[in-house]
Formats: structure tokens, sequence, C-alpha cells
């Protein structure tokens, strides 16, 4: 994953529940487009699913998941 990328990823990983709303509107409309990432001033599905927005939020949802791993590890080894 680039930096930047990355990046935007791990600002979306502290906000679980804005990958979880996104994830939920950016959806595929069962014709290849994203159901959200409409062509302005038509309402028309216009960008490719997955979208840019569904690639960010889920990679930020590996992220957050890989934490609380991470954390729930670090409890154990402590107890």
């Amino acid at each position: 994953m680039s930096s930047a990328v990355g990046g935007i990823a791990r600002e979306l990983a502290g906000l679980p529940g804005m990958t979880q709303r996104l994830l939920a509107l950016h959806v595929s409309d069962g014709h290849g487009r994203c159901r959200a990432c409409t062509t302005p001033g038509t309402g028309a599905a216009g960008a490719a699913w997955p979208c840019s927005l569904h690639f960010y939020a889920t990679a930020a949802e590996q992220i957050y998941a890989e934490e609380i791993r991470s954390r729930r590890a670090d409890e154990r080894a402590r107890r």
C-alpha cells in the first residue's frame, strides 16, 4: 500500500463509524457502478464499483481490525 493510500486509510481507521457508513452507502448497483457516486445533477451512478471511497474504507477497516488484534495480544501478554 502506498504511503498516500495508507495515510488516508489510517485516518479513516480512526473513524470506525465513518468507515461502516461509507461501506454501507458505496455498494454496487448490480451493473458495475457505485450507487453513492452519482453523476452530478443526474443522480445516475457514475463511478465504477468498487469506487475509491469503498476501497479506502475497506483498507481502513482492515487497519482497524489489525489494531484491535494487536491491542488484545498486548493485553494478553501483560497478564
